[in-house]
């Protein structure tokens, strides 16, 4: 008797979310590289939620960048020993980020690499697939399990 599975005939969506992720987040590495920046995809996303708001905890970043608490203190380890944060502890268990004079300096560099990145993808879709891919990211991401 043969069964038939739906699922694997369907498109494995979330799958492809994150494949289209880890691609868009290699592009940038190698964008922020050929720029001379020596950061990863992950420092980047620290350095924004930085940019957007400096001194905020660890936890806020956490939930800024959609990243564990962990990934996210170790990104910070890695921007202290670089020398584009510092950090002052909140309690025990929290700490402060704050942005270095380095990193403020870079901070036109860094957004122009995004800027021309965030550009490259638009121009893959036309304005109606953008308009729709939009609309369905929005909804995945604001559903609620019920």
């Amino acid at each position: 008797m043969k069964v038939e599975n739906s699922f694997y005939q369907a498109p494995a969506l979330g799958c492809m979310l994150s494949t289209a992720n880890q691609v868009l987040l290699k592009e940038l590495e190698r964008a922020l590289k050929a720029a001379g920046l020596n950061l990863t995809s992950s420092e980047y996303l620290v350095l924004r939620a930085l940019y957007t708001k400096d001194g905020i905890q660890q936890c806020e970043i956490a939930d800024l960048v959609g990243r564990d608490k962990a990934g996210v203190c170790r990104c910070v380890t890695g921007l202290v020993k670089k020398g584009l944060v510092w950090v002052e502890p909140v309690s025990y268990k929290c700490l402060r980020v704050h942005l270095s004079d380095s990193a403020v300096a870079i901070k036109p560099q860094v957004l122009q690499v995004a800027e021309n990145r965030h550009r490259a993808l638009i121009e893959l879709l036309s304005p109606e697939e953008l308009d729709a891919f939009t609309m369905a990211l929005d909804k995945i991401i604001k559903h609620k399990t019920k």
